[in-house]
């Protein structure tokens, strides 16, 4: 376990894109976890983010939300552990 608020089901590297699948802890509802997905694509040493999430911020206030940005950044400090981690690859 590399943080107590992400659980990650899916990590797939496509090209130089990785496509990150988790659920992450709700902050303001207590027992919520948020189903998230997220795109990470490296392109002359930037990162490009896309995600969507199942909370209220994103569908319906249309805003990146907290999820999006800590699996991210969950998964960036995390990746080489991850990585390793086979199980987590799809089959």
């Amino acid at each position: 376990m590399v943080s107590r608020d992400v659980v990650f089901s899916n990590i797939e590297r496509i090209d130089n894109t990785w496509i990150i699948k988790g659920r992450v802890r709700s902050r303001t509802k207590p027992g919520v976890w948020h189903n998230v997905e997220v795109r990470i694509k490296w392109v002359n040493g930037e990162a490009l983010i896309r995600g969507k999430c199942d909370c209220e911020a994103f569908t319906k206030g249309h805003m990146i939300c907290w999820h999006i940005l800590h699996l991210t950044n969950v998964f960036i400090k995390n990746r080489h552990k991850l990585i390793s981690n086979s199980s987590l690859f799809p089959s």
